[in-house]
């Protein structure tokens, strides 16, 4: 199998991350546009599609929690569009370029996600898009779990679904 698709959904979303970053809601034309495309480029469409329609509830929930915490803060009450945006591209790569996640076991997936989620949070902060109202350190531990525990699930429902369309077929 040719790693082609990794790269390409790989850069899609850096370049969906990185137009979030700099242009915020102005982003949303071209953001949307290559989530579009992300999509369309899929292998599997229909288990993305539930991907998203049952991870993006879970994601932004977990988002309404570490707002209301004051965990961290945007601009826009609760979170930005742009933020939804982001999520959805982020889910679009579970099953592409971030398929390794779904080798490891759930509770190795979480710590992954523990050590690394909150550092695009804080490149966010330093950027000005959002802000983080604890210390690093507190921020990192607690928002860090939040995060984890979120992606964790999404993972475990995105093997429900794998299963579930493979046993269909």
């Amino acid at each position: 199998m040719t790693k082609l698709p990794l790269i390409i959904n790989f850069v899609l979303f850096q370049t969906v991350w990185f137009l979030s970053l700099f242009l915020e809601a102005d982003s949303l034309p071209y953001t949307l546009t290559i989530v579009v495309l992300m999509f369309a480029l899929s292998k599997q469409h229909k288990h993305d599609a539930l991907i998203l329609l049952k991870g993006l509830p879970i994601a932004l929930l977990g988002e309404y929690i570490a707002v209301n915490l004051n965990l961290l803060e945007f601009e826009v009450w609760p979170f930005p569009l742009w933020l939804v945006v982001l999520w959805a591209a982020l889910l679009l790569c579970i099953n592409t370029s971030m398929s390794f996640l779904n080798g490891l076991k759930f509770w190795q997936a979480y710590l992954v996600c523990l050590a690394f989620a909150p550092i695009s949070y804080y490149s966010g902060a330093q950027f000005g898009v959002l802000t983080i109202y604890k210390p690093l350190w507190l921020f990192w531990l607690i928002y860090g779990a939040i995060w984890a525990a979120g992606f964790t699930l999404i993972l475990v429902i995105n093997s429900k679904i794998a299963s579930f369309l493979k046993f269909s077929k």
